[in-house]
């Protein structure tokens, strides 16, 4: 019906093994699998275990290949033997045949795909830290939830109003009855007592340690804003957490026993859950770019089970070489949503092929 379109049976290759091992190779390794298939739906050639397929280089070249070359096909073959990835055999009734048998050697292709996995991870993890290499101001992050970063001297940011634009102050006063956990008081005299203190100690006094008292100036203003309607219509950290935990499952896996898991999502979606009560015209840094709150809060909304497992397991695979555990889990839950459906693409991809 058009030139672009199929009139017989596509010769086709997973993307990700063509990179791996060579487009011929791996065009040839799915046609190989191609005809074991059929074979073990009719239940011949079966031998050693193993399912097989034959045929004469000449042949497969003419019948399978050939817009490749003779010499090609041949090349092709002796390299996907010699490499492992092709198993030969000759279960030839008559003696005198020497045409070679063909099965696919599945331990091989399973240490392959775990190989391409470990380079996926690798890649995924290198991306990931650069996004949150250059935060200067938390070079070290001893705290899961970042709380205890040492500053740099000279580089304290100080937010006096919910307008602040890193992502990572917590101990900035944010807006009436969206604070997740209680304000110290904040006076000239013990403002500039923790200035020095942070200068000069290794870490900060973690939020939930910090006393009770509540900035009353601040508090008051923001009792004003509520009054005047300004705030009605904004949820909580704990409004926000709640949404998170029913997106992601949290409570499935409470309620059937996996409080582990609970507890792993947990740390994530309590780091989220505090940015997403920035003002919307407010930023958050992801990969080190400047983006309004708004847009990652939806983002954030979108997470979904697969998305939060997927997350999991990264930070298992790299908890220990992260350094910025904050901004790693913050810019990951960013990108997730595209990240993992390249994951499971390229997973699929190669399941179906193998």
């Amino acid at each position: 019906m058009s030139m672009y379109l199929f009139d017989e049976h596509p010769i086709i290759a997973n993307k990700t093994l063509a990179r791996e091992i060579g487009l011929n190779e791996a065009l040839i390794l799915q046609q190989i699998n191609y005809w074991i298939e059929i074979n073990k739906k009719t239940g011949n050639n079966f031998y050693e275990g193993r399912y097989w397929t034959y045929n004469s280089i000449r042949k497969w070249q003419e019948n399978d290949f050939d817009y490749m070359s003779f010499d090609t096909v041949k090349r092709t073959f002796a390299k996907l033997e010699k490499q492992g990835y092709l198993l030969s055999g000759n279960f030839n009734k008559d003696p005198r045949d020497k045409t070679k048998w063909y099965t696919l050697n599945d331990e091989k292709l399973i240490e392959l795909y775990q190989k391409i996995e470990q380079k996926k991870k690798e890649e995924e993890l290198k991306i990931l830290q650069e996004n949150v290499d250059n935060f200067t101001e938390f070079n070290t992050m001893p705290n899961a939830l970042g709380q205890n970063a040492p500053m740099e001297k000279g580089k304290i940011h100080q937010c006096n109003s919910s307008n602040c634009t890193n992502a990572f102050m917590q101990n900035a006063p944010m807006q009436y009855g969206n604070l997740p956990q209680p304000l110290p008081k904040i006076t000239t005299k013990n403002t500039t007592e923790i200035t020095s203190d942070i200068s000069t100690n290794p870490s900060i006094i973690p939020l939930w340690t910090q006393t009770q008292e509540k900035n009353i100036e601040y508090e008051d203003n923001n009792i004003e804003i509520w009054k005047e309607g300004g705030m009605e219509n904004k949820k909580s950290y704990h409004d926000y957490l709640e949404i998170l935990r029913k997106n992601t499952c949290y409570y499935d896996h409470l309620e059937v026993g996996n409080h582990y898991r609970a507890e792993e999502i947990d740390e994530i979606l309590t780091v989220l859950a505090d940015v997403m009560v920035y003002d919307d015209n407010d930023y958050i840094k992801i990969n080190q770019i400047n983006m309004k709150a708004s847009v990652v809060r939806e983002r954030f909304l979108e997470l979904r089970y697969d998305h939060l497992e997927h997350l999991v397991t990264i930070l298992k695979n790299h908890d220990t070489e992260v350094r910025n555990i904050r901004a790693f889990i913050l810019t990951a839950a960013y990108n997730i949503l595209t990240t993992i459906q390249s994951y499971y693409t390229n997973k699929v991809g190669f399941d179906c092929n193998h």
